[in-house]
């Protein structure tokens, strides 16, 4: 019920309604002990006599009440009268920022002001551990004085009603109903995808309300939009919003905004209080009054300056750091500094081969330079060069086809494999020259002493060459007793002598990390670990573990690790391949790619509209429907294994089973005609082989071909007779196989030739293959050629395409093309093969075609839907971070 003017409420009397809020009514009032005026919120009615309720709303509001900032609205008292729960705020004057954005988008220096003094609120607010959880242009108030913060810690109250009050169907906040067992309370255009999942959210969740509220007040429309709320769910979990270009915001806020709004919290910007940093750092180019950038206090107390690494003052900023601390490991005391460095301008980080990929970095010895695998426009992968005290990068000549760069001691040139060798280049110019053959290399380290250790192949062991190519000969033997299947990722210490490398192993306790030397055979374990690690100046072991990067000290003499292992970064990127995306430099600096592995699964039509969400947030690798769309197989990662395992998802009931559970990579399943059966790739042993089981989860996994190249199976033909995988070979390159299963027999070739061949796809009638084919070395085709081998060939694609997939009537073709479009072909379906001009549908991000070749979408049996894997963060786009000072002090 509404209170009259005159209603007493302990010590306050009510003068009139001011408005309605998301949990109840405030009214003006005066406290008549102090004579002064006051806003007092009445709550919901739900929290009635229970006592318990009362106790933890008493406890929340008083919470809210200890806050003392500026720029947070002041709560003064909470009380209970004659059944009505309330609370008692400082009385504004003023405007809501909703009822300002209302008239329009805000100047920049408008905009930027008042983003300063919400931000410094919020960091305030944090840093007492209290979240506001219902950041909003309606709980932000607009002063004489400043910016005004409502309703903080509010919002926790509200998870107490039980039910609405007779007003609250019509309020701005408001219940997101996200199934059965969870409700997200809040507004929910400004509701962060965690909480959208039923996750409880953190400081973090502020801060992507927070972006989205920046991005509401620069353009004078919301992030995230839609006429349904399955819509604006499926928006906020996987679409980004639209560009801010033709409005207030420049470059640099449009950055921090994007930012804010990841899809991951661990994504986002980690601290309110470096958000105010970057804020205080834009308005200081704007023509206001010269400000001071603080240096913001990170968690745990940690001194930690973010430098926007594309301003130029920061690299000036940046390049009298390195000039003082080249060679010197910096004083623990420094405040830690953090770089951000994108792409190529028009380019994209060249991710990792595998399942689980990522960008792949080394940075050099003196830490003055970053060297990463990229493609600038209309170019082919290779090295770039970014110096941290310069915001442009510059492409390696003569490096076309690099992975997993690696420096010199002098910091004067560069180690890396293509073209299956292992190769040098010098940095200062001339032409590669190739050490020794490396058909698969994984890693390489170059020591003081000109030698260098390399991984030429997934399933060996750790060879070692001269640096001017003489001496190669093996270094590391595999131990049958403990199971070890291959060795890669070998990292010198500063001795030039010992080093570390990674082995993989079957046997529980034995994958891990171990640590060996050039001068004695043998080798112990340090820790266990899913990817490689590093030895840092000081000699600490540095490696991942549940995503984080972590270090402990190694005693050499002891061959063991010491002491408790400390957190220097989070998510911090890790491959199916058990590469760990970071380096580390002699003078201390350190370099890392974010974790990028999470995406969605969705149903989008014809013209690029999304129609529903197969599944939310998760680490998903390949997917395959069954032939009637009812059923989906997903190869899905899960912490802290980051091997990945199938699943089949029932897209009718929507329930998840979880078919395989082994240790191994579990990908690219493939339905039988029946529904009965999966294919898939596994690799328990040396390389991925060929399993089956039943799809109804009986059973066990069946091993049904195998061999000593990695097998990938695409496709099960129509009879149910046969199954087509690609496969690696040394002579040829990429081409794909028949394997007879019904009954079974050896597999033959369908297509062997010079080129590499892949993805192939048989045709609903099985007389035709479909197939990607780079006879064209950078620029793939879709080709089509009947199945027994016999008569003519098309080339179906235009311009470039991979990836072919046919509707189940026979009548188009669907492919990608290289910018990620798909496109639509159609097909003469009785008579001759006949296919017409390709037609554009709409776009996918985040696509590659690289190995092992993995498929990104699949179609419906009707071709008017198609189900698509939306990555929430892009290995080719997330910018790479270093960090300069990220040394913990000792005893914190």
């Amino acid at each position: 019920m509404i209170l009259p003017p005159g209603t007493r409420l302990g010590p306050y009397e009510i003068l009139s309604l001011s408005g309605a809020g998301g949990m109840g009514e405030v009214y003006r009032a005066r406290d008549k002990r102090l004579g002064r005026p006051v806003a007092i919120k009445v709550m919901g009615a739900a929290i009635g006599d229970d006592a318990d309720m009362r106790r933890r709303f008493d406890q929340e509001a008083r919470m809210a009440a200890s806050l003392d900032h500026p720029r947070i609205c002041a709560v003064y008292d909470v009380g209970h009268h004659s059944g009505v729960d309330y609370i008692v705020m400082e009385f504004l004057e003023g405007e809501s920022l909703a009822a300002r954005i209302a008239r329009g988008p805000l100047p920049t220096r408008e905009l930027i002001g008042y983003a300063i003094e919400i931000a410094s609120a919020l960091a305030y607010a944090h840093g007492q551990g209290i979240v506001h959880r219902d950041i909003k242009p309606g709980n932000v108030f607009l002063t004489a004085s400043g910016v005004k913060v409502l309703d903080f810690g509010l919002a926790k109250l509200r998870q107490l009603e039980q039910r609405p009050s007779d007003h609250i169907a019509a309020l701005d906040t408001r219940q997101v109903d996200i199934g059965a067992d969870a409700v997200v309370h809040g507004t929910p255009e400004y509701v962060p995808p965690e909480r959208l999942e039923g996750r409880e959210g953190d400081h973090r969740s502020d801060v992507f309300a927070f972006g989205a509220l920046l991005y509401e007040m620069a353009t004078g429309r919301r992030a995230f939009e839609s006429p349904t709320a399955a819509g604006l769910i499926t928006a906020i979990m996987s679409a980004e919003p639209p560009p801010m270009t033709g409005t207030s915001a420049t470059p640099e806020l449009e950055w921090l905004v994007r930012r804010c709004l990841k899809k991951a919290p661990e994504a986002r910007w980690q601290s309110m209080t470096d958000v105010e940093a970057i804020l205080k750092w834009m308005a200081s180019g704007l023509p206001l009054q010269p400000r001071e950038t603080p240096v913001a206090s990170g968690p745990g107390g940690r001194r930690f300056v973010l430098v926007a690494a594309a301003g130029a003052v920061a690299c000036l900023m940046l390049a009298a750091f390195l000039g003082r601390t080249v060679g010197v490991r910096p004083a623990p005391a420094e405040p830690r500094v953090a770089i951000s460095v994108g792409p190529p301008e028009g380019g994209t980080f060249t991710a990792s081969a595998g399942s689980v990929r990522s960008a792949q970095l080394a940075l050099s010895p003196d830490g003055q330079t970053l060297a990463f695998i990229a493609s600038g426009p209309e170019e082919q992968p290779g090295i770039w060069l970014r110096p941290l005290g310069s915001a442009t990068p510059h492409r390696l000549a003569g490096t076309e086809g690099a992975t997993y760069p690696f420096w010199s001691p002098n910091s004067r040139s560069i180690g890396y494999f293509a073209f299956k060798q292992v190769r040098r280049i010098d940095v200062a110019g001339g032409p590669p020259r190739v050490l020794a053959a490396a058909p698969n290399g994984r890693g390489g380290t170059w020591g003081p002493d000109n030698t260098i250790l390399f991984a030429p192949n997934t399933d060996g062991t750790i060879a070692r060459i001269k640096a001017d190519g003489t001496g190669l000969a093996g270094q590391t033997t595999l131990t049958p007793a403990r199971d070890d299947l291959s060795h890669r990722w070998p990292a010198f210490f500063p001795d030039g002598r010992h080093f570390l490398y990674f082995s993989r192993s079957t046997k529980e306790g034995r994958q891990g990390i171990y640590l060996a030397s050039l001068d004695a055979p043998g080798s112990t374990l340090l820790v266990e670990s899913e990817a490689g690690g590093a030895v840092s100046p000081s000699g600490e072991l540095l490696y991942l573990s549940g995503g984080n990067l972590t270090a402990r000290t190694i005693d050499l003499k002891q061959a063991r690790v010491t002491g408790e292992p400390v957190t220097i970064a989070e998510n911090v990127a890790e491959t199916s391949s058990f590469y760990a995306a970071f380096s580390v430099a002699a003078n201390g600096a350190l370099a890392y790619a974010p974790s990028t592995s999470a995406a969605a699964l969705a149903w989008m039509n014809r013209s690029g509209q999304q129609t529903g969400v197969v599944a939310g947030r998760g680490g998903y690798v390949d997917f395959r429907l069954s032939r009637d769309a009812r059923f989906a197989a997903v190869s899905e990662v899960a912490r802290p294994n980051i091997r990945p395992d199938i699943h089949v998802r029932d897209l009718l009931r929507g329930t998840n089973r979880r078919l395989t559970t082994s240790s191994a990579t579990d990908a690219s399943p493939v339905w039988s005609p029946s529904g009965e059966t999966i294919v898939f790739r596994s690799n328990p042993e040396r390389v991925h082989d060929l399993y089956v089981r039943p799809a109804n989860g009986s059973g066990t996994d069946e091993l049904l071909f195998t061999s000593g190249e990695a097998k990938y199976p695409t496709d099960w033909s129509p009879d149910g007779r046969s199954i087509v995988f690609h496969t690696n070979y040394a002579e040829t390159g990429w081409d794909f196989w028949l394997m007879p299963v019904s009954p079974r027999s050896e597999p033959r070739p369908l297509v062997r030739t010079g080129y590499d061949e892949v993805q192939g796809q048989i045709s609903p009638d099985g007389r035709r293959l479909a197939y990607t084919s780079f006879i064209t070395a950078n620029k793939p085709e879709v080709y089509v050629q009947p199945l027994d081998g016999h008569g003519d060939g098309w080339e179906i694609s235009v311009g470039g395409g991979s990836d072919p997939r046919w509707r189940s009537d026979g009548s188009e073709l669907f492919y990608l093309r290289p910018d990620g479009m798909l496109m639509a072909v159609p097909l003469r379906a009785h008579g001759t093969f006949a296919p017409g001009t390709p037609q554009p549908l709409f776009r996918l991000s985040g696509v590659t075609v690289s190995p092992p070749y993995i498929s990104a979408y699949d179609v419906d049996p009707s071709g008017q839907r198609f189900l698509v894997r939306l990555p929430l963060q892009d290995p080719q786009t997330e910018p790479l971070t270093v960090l300069l000072h990220w040394k913990v002090p000792a005893g914190e």
